[in-house]
């Protein structure tokens, strides 16, 4: 009895000073915690990565400047994009597209948008997922339409005198082709707006661009329908999809470069499947 009684007052003895030891261990983490959590607290929140890309200055209404400000369809396109990836902050800088090429090709760009794929573009080593659908048509002046046979292109435009955009090669290689033989006479100038007018001024007989990039241009030029209605869509040479591109990284400066692109690819797929891209493209018009 009496090693049972002592052993009982032992073991109340031990339960005491544990549970003394154990309150103090806890006031000691419950102090520690709150020091350990407002550090991290007020670590500064990793500021976003800057990808800048480069974009066409005059391609109404896809990439263009509006006064000093970047704009246009595939502008707001991206930009909608990387808003959804607050890990990264886009900056667009605007340039001729004969420019942006040659800045892409010689590793002094991360990425241009949008070119076309080409196979003589070879050097580009990646694409986005295709971004918009466009439709490259060539119109005529409704006298050269009425006065020819106009049936297949471009071999039916011997002698034509044709505009194009300045580095543009949306007429394909038999129309290149045609023009380097001197069958096909052409002029060129940066913007849509200007070839345009050299169409309606009857300095050429037809012009290739896009569908709506030209649709575009003629409310820029505020074209009322009478003289809209001197033109004629006289072929569709095709559909293109416009892409952000891309070039050489010679000297690694982009290492994250992949890592941002395989992002931006996630984000453009949703915003395609979703219909955000297609709403985005309704909007400008409506604007």
């Amino acid at each position: 009895m009496g090693i049972l009684k002592n052993t009982g007052m032992n073991f109340k003895r031990v339960v005491k000073n544990t549970g003394t030891s154990a309150l103090c261990f806890l006031s000691v983490m419950a102090l520690s915690i709150p020091s350990v959590t407002s550090a991290q607290g007020t670590e500064p929140a990793k500021a976003p990565l800057t990808i800048t890309l480069y974009a066409e200055d005059s391609n109404i209404p896809y990439a263009f400047l509006d006064g000093a400000t970047p704009d246009g369809i595939y502008v707001r396109i991206l930009q909608e994009a990387f808003a959804r990836l607050p890990q990264y902050q886009l900056e667009i800088a605007s340039v001729p597209f004969r420019r942006g090429m040659e800045l892409l090709k010689d590793g002094q760009v991360i990425g241009f948008f949008p070119p076309y794929k080409r196979k003589d573009r070879d050097w580009i080593e990646r694409y986005s997922i295709p971004i918009l659908r466009e439709t490259v048509v060539a119109i005529c002046s409704k006298d050269y339409a009425h006065s020819h046979d106009l049936r297949h292109f471009p071999d039916d435009f011997k002698d034509a005198r044709f505009a194009n955009n300045a580095g543009y090669r949306l007429a394909g290689n038999d129309f290149f082709a045609m023009v380097e033989a001197g069958d096909i006479i052409l002029e060129e100038a940066n913007t849509t707006a200007s070839n345009l007018r050299f169409l309606m001024a009857g300095r050429v007989d037809c012009y290739v661009n896009e569908r709506m990039a030209i649709l575009a241009g003629m409310r820029e030029l505020e074209v009322d329908q009478d003289v809209s209605r001197m033109f004629n869509e006289v072929a569709i040479i095709g559909q293109e999809f416009g892409y952000v591109a891309f070039g050489p990284d010679p000297e690694n400066q982009w290492p994250y470069r992949d890592q941002a692109a395989d992002a931006l690819d996630a984000v453009l797929r949703q915003m395609r499947n979703s219909g955000e891209i297609d709403r985005l493209v309704v909007d400008y018009f409506a604007y």
